[in-house]
């Protein structure tokens, strides 16, 4: 019992760097030069926790106003990973400057469901892909289209029925503080250079 049967191929139930990575595409794909029309901050899709704001995954004292403030109307400029820390990148216009971040770590169970986009392969839980929001959601987003035009619009919500996974904010230098300044560079987004891993290796096998 517990035992994956012969011949099964292996399924992740947490999210690793490629599951990361994939995430962050995916999320890309859908916000990238869309604006924040509309934020929903209380939980969603029929979980136990139905109409209340998560404190404990959107954390560090964030209240629904302040999130509301940070996010309402903001345009997406890039989203970014080190390691399993996701961050979306926000400013006031279109191509100006990064004023706020929007961070995101999955944690064991968490997600972003892109309505209309299949959910991501680690999911340990089933997503039921006609019906939304999904169970468990705890922040939807519905994104403006490239013009700022509200309707129609892309949704994506972040779920999480296990509520270890954490949604953040911080100001235009997300690495200013914790969980991302305490973070070792990332060996794909920021490799060493030549001469660094070279040296490594010479210091390696002296």
């Amino acid at each position: 019992r517990g035992l994956p049967q012969r011949g099964a191929k292996p399924r992740a139930t947490m999210p690793e760097l490629p599951e990361v990575e994939a995430q962050r595409s995916t999320i890309e794909a859908a916000t990238l030069g869309r604006r924040i029309a509309t934020l929903i901050a209380v939980e969603q899709g029929g979980g136990p926790r139905e109409g209340q704001f998560d404190d404990k995954v959107i954390a560090e004292e964030v209240t629904p106003d302040v999130l509301a403030i940070t996010l309402q109307d903001r345009w997406v400029l890039g989203v970014r990973r080190r390691g399993k820390q996701l961050w979306l990148e926000l400013g006031e216009s279109k191509g100006g400057a990064c004023c706020a971040c929007l961070l995101i770590h999955m944690g064991m169970t968490g997600a972003v469901i892109v309505q209309g986009v299949a959910a991501p392969v680690y999911k340990s839980f089933a997503v039921d892909e006609t019906a939304w929001p999904p169970r468990f959601t705890k922040l939807e987003l519905l994104m403006a289209d490239a013009a700022g035009v509200s309707a129609p619009c892309v949704r994506l919500a972040f779920t999480d029925p296990r509520r270890f996974g954490r949604v953040l904010l911080r100001g235009a230098d997300p690495f200013s503080r914790p969980p991302l300044s305490a973070l070792a560079a990332d060996p794909v987004t920021d490799p060493p250079s030549a001469e660094a891993f070279a040296s490594v290796l010479r210091r390696g096998g002296a």
